[in-house]
Parts: structure tokens; sequence; C-alpha cells
């Protein structure tokens, strides 16, 4: 991507994931000539059963590549929140912000981040 020079848009955005399982979820999907800065990822035990570990992580679009862990085997107990609130940024094009649980917990997702558009 080159060095924005005209201008853009810069909006705050929100996604949300209700019931995260076993499984991986995309929660930013890079687009070209975009730069986003993520401010939250809040995740939440849903169902107050036992915890459970999730992973947060960066990946090209296809998948194809080694992940670039954020966050690695992060504790959630039953019933509890947790907040990762530090600050990051990356360009869109060719990546994506995933989420994973590890194994059968039920987690509640909330991501807040703000996407400047330079196209």
């Amino acid at each position: 991507m080159a060095i924005p020079s005209g201008s853009g848009t810069e909006v705050i955005k929100s996604t949300q994931i209700i019931g995260l399982t076993d499984s991986v979820q995309t929660l930013i999907t890079g687009v070209a000539d975009h730069i986003y800065t993520v401010l939250s990822i809040i995740v939440c035990e849903a169902d107050d059963q036992a915890g459970d570990q999730i992973n947060i992580y960066l990946t090209d679009s296809d998948g194809s590549s080694n992940p670039a862990f954020l966050l690695r085997s992060q504790p959630v107990g039953a019933g509890e929140t947790f907040v990762f609130n530090d600050k990051f940024s990356y360009t869109g094009g060719t990546q994506k912000l995933q989420i994973k649980v590890k194994t059968t917990g039920n987690m509640d997702v909330r991501c807040t981040y703000i996407d400047q558009d330079w196209t």
C-alpha cells in the first residue's frame, strides 16, 4: 500500500460473534488500501460452564501462511470476561484478524476498530 496522500474516510466500526465454539472465526477481513486500528476485543464466556482458551491472530486472506499470534492460549474462565485492549494497526488486502476458541467453550466476542479507507 502506498502512503496515503489524498482524502479518505475514517469510520469506527464493530463486529460481533455470538456463541463462538470450537472453530475459527474472522473478526475483520482486510481490504486493499485500508488501514485497520483495533481498539478492543471483548470476550465473554457465555455459558457459565468450564472455562476455555482463545487465540487471536493475523493471517493471510486465504489462510495459507502461518498465523502471527497477538494472543495465544489466553484462558477465559467460566462466566468471566476478558478484554484485550492493546491497540494495534495493520493494512488490509492480504490479512484477516481471526479468533479461535480452543475447545468447546461458548464465547461471545465484540471487536471495535477504526477503518481508514484510502481508495
